[in-house]
């Protein structure tokens, strides 16, 4: 794609279905794609993002159609039920490009408290597929007033420490009010952060 810096890679977010997949595969401006990766009613793994648990594009589909793909693939984990065996399903797939295994696995500031043991995720994903990417970040709110604090990001520094490649999603909103604490976990080399929002960004914001 010729990319010189992490600012110039275009995402597509929120793949959550069979025609928007198809849409995002033909669309050669777009690098990478995120999917929201959940339980459905029959307890099978598939692309929706909560409160929904119904959806026509399921997780085996989704990592099938990404074969004939060079677009890296970003994959929300939800529930943590179906973890497992979606990284042992991703290993057999045999996939070539950057693969970002992603949870909001620590309680964010004013947020609610997360479904994944920490560790616990870190461990899983390390043993079924250790060639994915980790992107580790907080459960959160749309709130300024409630950023990432110093024991948010204490804590995301202790299980990271030893990590060797790792990406740790922040919301834009939040970044403003919460800079000083965020820039410390990028000190250490090949830690990133990923900056999303599900809000439109405003201006002043996009100023900042």
């Amino acid at each position: 794609y010729g990319v010189t810096k992490p600012g110039e890679v275009i995402w597509s977010h929120a793949v959550n279905s069979t025609e928007k997949l198809n849409r995002i595969l033909r669309d050669s401006s777009i690098m990478m794609i995120e999917s929201d990766i959940r339980v459905s009613s029959y307890g099978t793994p598939i692309a929706v993002h909560p409160p929904e648990t119904e959806s026509d594009l399921s997780f085996d589909q989704l990592i099938n159609q990404m074969r004939d793909s060079k677009k890296g693939l970003k994959l929300d984990f939800k529930d943590p039920e179906i973890l497992i065996q979606c990284l042992e399903r991703l290993k057999k797939t045999g996939l070539s490009q950057p693969i970002l295994l992603n949870a909001d696995i620590l309680q964010g500031n004013g947020a609610n408290p997360s479904k994944f043991s920490p560790l616990g995720f870190l461990a899983l994903c390390k043993k079924y597929y250790p060639l994915g990417i980790l992107s580790i970040g907080w459960t959160t709110i749309a709130d300024p007033d409630f950023g990432y604090t110093k024991q948010n990001i204490a804590e995301m520094r202790r299980i990271s420490l030893d990590l060797r490649e790792v990406t740790f999603p922040v919301r834009a909103c939040l970044l403003p009010n919460s800079w000083k604490q965020i820039n410390s976990l990028v000190q250490q080399k090949e830690h990133t952060i990923t900056v999303w929002n599900n809000e439109p960004i405003d201006d002043e914001l996009k100023d900042w």
